[in-house]
């Protein structure tokens, strides 16, 4: 069991590694996969009502082959390979199916009227360079959001009051709070690879309210495993 579980921390050191690469050659714009699971909640609750059906099947092949893949939101892609390949990702058996050419550039312009999407350089032999956008940096999806509070505020008031694990502002909190410092060996880290870790564990009865929430590294966290803040002694 510990080998089996030091192969995983020294995999998601690697991921860590590689996703800070990433972010210098992406001009910062990295995501890293401990972000993941937010980020497509976000997508579902916010973006995709806001999409119709096509729109959606391209926002989500897109964003498959960009930050879903590697973390990279910028991707170059051609109309011409879209017509198939977007079929061919929610049908993979109808390999001779494509969408007309129009349908193709109406989503594409749908979702950049919406803010989904972004070109970003003239296209070429290989297609058109496009950055694919997530919820928290799309408008639209924002508003919706605050409108939903607005309008059945029971379902949010709670949750953003106390979790501050799950909910991607309130997780920032606890960062900027700590300073982007891990509580217990000092590291400097960075929105992509900061974790959270409880005080006192979950399994004993902890939440997920800021005072039980610290900074942590991703080896800090791993190693800690179910030892109080107090009983975890940072190796210098």
């Amino acid at each position: 069991m510990n080998e089996r579980l030091e192969m995983i921390r020294q995999l998601l050191n690697e991921l860590e590694v590689e996703g800070n690469a990433t972010t210098a050659t992406a001009g910062g714009q990295d995501f890293s996969a401990l972000e993941l699971p937010l980020i497509l909640r976000e997508i579902v609750d916010d973006l995709q009502p806001l999409l119709e059906p096509y729109d959606a099947a391209f926002y989500w092949f897109l964003f498959r082959h960009s930050i879903l893949k590697d973390g990279n939101p910028h991707l170059r892609v051609s109309t011409r390979n879209l017509r198939r390949a977007v079929v061919k990702s929610a049908h993979s058996q109808d390999d001779e199916k494509t969408i007309s050419l129009g349908k193709v550039q109406e989503s594409l312009r749908a979702l950049e009227n919406i803010g989904a999407l972004r070109k970003e350089g003239e296209p070429n032999r290989e297609g058109t360079l496009y950055r694919v956008l997530i919820p928290e940096e799309i408008e639209a999806c924002r508003k919706f959001r605050s409108e939903q509070m607005a309008s059945e505020p029971e379902l949010f008031m709670d949750a953003a009051a106390i979790d501050h694990y799950n909910i991607r502002q309130n997780r920032i909190k606890v960062f900027e709070r700590d300073g982007y410092l891990c509580r217990y060996c000092q590291k400097q880290l960075t929105r992509f690879t900061a974790t959270l870790d409880h005080v006192t564990p979950v399994a004993e009865g902890g939440d997920n309210s800021i005072e039980n929430l610290v900074t942590a590294c991703l080896d800090c966290n791993s190693r800690k495993d179910k030892r109080a803040v107090g009983d975890f002694p940072a190796e210098q």
